[in-house]
C-alpha cells in the first residue's frame, strides 16, 4: 500500500511539473506574431477633435450651468474611482457607475416612467401618435421644457468621447437626446412646418455626427438609430405630408448628404470597442470584482494575462481596420470578418485560460454592428435620391424608372431597392434583419402613383 501510495505521489508530482512546465511555456510565448499586429493596430485610436457632448449627456437630467459641468463630471469620475478602490460592493459600484453628484445640489428632471413612454421612440410612427393626441404632448412638453431645451444644446457639441482616457469605460444617458423629436412632430402638427422640419434636420445632422465622431461602439450604434430611426424617420413621415413647393430649410440638405468620410467606415469605432475591452481587463487584472473569494484572488494571476487577453481579442477586431473591410462598406457590401480560431485547446490559453474566455465572450454579432451602420448609409443615400428628385421636374410616372436606374448610387444589388407592393413607399433591403427585414421611406403623393405602376 505504501509503495501505490509512494507511486502515485510521484505520478501526482510528475502531472504538475508537467502543467506547470505547460503553462510557463504558454505565458513564455505569450501573444503570436499575428495577434501582436492586431495589437498595435487596434491601440492607434485616433484623436477626436471638437467640442465633446460627454459631459452635457452626463448631467442631462440636471439643470447644470455650462460653467459648473466640467468641475461636477470629474468629481463623480473621482467618486467611482474611490468605490473601486474602496472595495465596495457591486450594488455600491453600480449606483456610483449611475448617478451623479449634481443630484445634491440640483433637482432631478427626468420625466416620469409614465412620461417617457409618451415620447417618440425608434420604431415609433411619431407623427402619427403625436396627431392623435395633440394636447396630451402639448401638455408633455410643456412640463419638460427645460430639458427639451438642453437636449436642443447637443447641437453645438462635435464628439462624444471618454473624459478620461485609460479610465473605466462609462456610458451617458442617452435616452435624452432623442427627446426633442417629439417637440417637433407637433411643431409639425400645428401648422409650423419650418420649425419642425429645422428642428428635426438638426438633430439628424447632430447624432449623425456625434455617432461617428465616438469612441464606443454603443455612442455609434446610438448615432445610427437616432438619426435614422428617430429623427430620419420622422423626417420621412414628415415629407410625405408637405407640398412639393414647400421649400425645405437649408439644414435638410447637411442633414441628408451622401455619408462619406469617417460614416462609410468601422475601424474607429472598433477601436472604440477594444479600448473598452481593455478596460474590462483592467478591472480583470487588479481584482476589481469584490464578490469573490481570497483564493479566487490569489490564483487571478496564474489564470489570466492582461497583454495576451487584448491581443487575443484584437486579433477579432482587426478584421474592420483592414483594406478589404473598408472597400467593402465603400461598395455596400456586408462585412463578413474571417473566423479567428477561439477553441479551448489553443497552446495559448493553458497559460491564459481566463483571458481565452473573455476575448471569445467579447466577440459575438460584431458583423451585425457593421450592417447597421451600413443600412443606415443606404437609407440616407436613399432619402437624399428622393429629395433630388423631389427638387427636380420628376413627375409621377417617370420616378419608379429614375429610382430603378440610380439604384447603384443608393447601394449593392443585394438592397432590393424598389417600391413596396402598396406603391405608398419606397423599400430597400436591410443586412441587419434582427428587427426588420426592409426599412420603408414614405413616399409623398406625388411620387405614389408610380409606385402603384410598379407595384402593379
Amino acid at each position: 500500500m505504501a509503495r501505490w501510495l509512494k507511486r502515485a505521489g510521484k505520478g501526482v508530482l510528475a502531472v504538475a511539473a508537467l502543467a506547470m512546465t505547460l503553462w510557463a511555456t504558454s505565458r513564455l510565448q505569450g501573444p503570436t506574431d499575428a495577434q501582436d499586429a492586431a495589437l498595435a493596430t487596434m491601440r492607434n485610436m485616433q484623436p477626436l477633435e471638437g467640442r465633446n457632448a460627454f459631459g452635457a449627456l452626463w448631467l442631462m437630467p440636471y439643470a447644470v450651468p455650462p460653467d459648473q459641468q466640467d468641475a461636477i463630471l470629474s468629481k463623480d469620475f473621482d467618486r467611482q474611482g474611490l468605490a473601486h478602490a474602496a472595495g465596495s460592493s457591486e450594488a455600491e459600484l453600480t449606483e456610483h457607475l449611475q448617478a451623479s453628484s449634481a443630484g445634491a445640489r440640483f433637482p432631478d428632471q427626468s420625466p416620469s416612467v409614465e412620461d417617457f413612454g409618451l415620447f417618440c421612440g425608434g420604431m415609433d410612427a411619431c407623427l402619427q401618435k403625436v396627431a392623435a393626441a395633440p394636447d396630451t404632448y402639448r401638455s408633455l412638453l410643456e412640463r419638460h421644457r427645460a430639458l427639451l431645451d438642453r437636449a436642443e444644446t447637443l447641437q453645438e457639441y462635435r464628439s462624444i468621447r471618454q473624459p478620461l482616457q485609460g479610465a473605466e469605460t462609462r456610458f451617458p444617458p442617452y435616452q435624452y437626446g432623442k427627446l426633442p423629436a417629439t417637440r417637433y412632430a407637433l411643431q409639425f402638427v400645428e401648422g409650423h412646418p419650418l420649425e419642425a422640419f429645422d428642428g428635426v434636420c438638426r438633430g439628424t445632422a447632430t447624432w449623425r455626427r456625434l455617432g461617428v465622431n465616438s469612441d464606443t461602439l454603443i455612442a455609434r450604434m446610438i448615432g445610427v438609430a437616432y438619426s435614422g430611426d428617430v429623427y430620419g424617420r420622422l423626417f420621412a413621415e414628415m415629407l410625405a405630408q408637405t407640398p412639393r413647393n414647400f421649400r425645405l430649410p437649408a439644414s435638410c440638405a447637411d442633414a441628408f448628404m451622401a455619408p462619406a468620410g469617417k460614416e462609410v467606415e468601422f475601424c474607429q469605432t472598433m477601436r472604440g470597442e477594444f479600448a473598452f475591452f481593455t478596460s474590462t481587463v483592467r478591472m480583470t487584472d487588479v481584482g476589481m470584482m469584490t464578490e469573490v473569494s481570497k483564493l479566487e484572488r490569489w490564483l487571478l494571476p496564474l489564470l489570466f494575462d492582461e497583454e495576451m487577453a487584448e491581443a487575443d481579442y484584437a486579433e477579432s477586431l482587426a478584421y474592420y481596420c483592414s483594406d478589404e473591410a473598408a472597400q467593402a462598406m465603400a461598395e455596400d457590401r456586408p462585412l463578413v470578418s474571417p473566423k479567428v480560431d477561439r477553441g479551448w485547446l489553443r497552446f495559448q490559453c493553458i497559460g491564459n485560460p481566463m483571458g481565452c474566455r473573455l476575448a471569445a465572450m467579447s466577440e459575438s454579432g460584431l458583423d451585425t454592428y457593421a450592417d447597421r451602420v451600413e443600412d443606415s448609409n443606404a437609407s440616407f443615400r436613399l432619402i437624399a435620391l428622393i429629395l433630388a428628385l423631389r427638387a427636380g421636374d420628376t413627375d409621377a410616372y417617370a420616378f419608379a424608372g429614375k429610382i430603378e436606374s440610380a439604384a447603384a448610387e443608393v447601394g449593392n444589388p443585394l438592397r432590393e431597392i424598389g417600391v413596396s407592393p402598396d406603391g405608398h413607399a419606397l423599400r430597400i433591403r436591410n443586412y441587419n434583419t434582427q428587427w426588420r427585414e426592409y426599412r420603408d421611406i414614405p413616399l409623398p403623393p406625388y411620387f405614389q402613383a408610380a409606385g402603384g405602376a410598379a407595384s402593379r
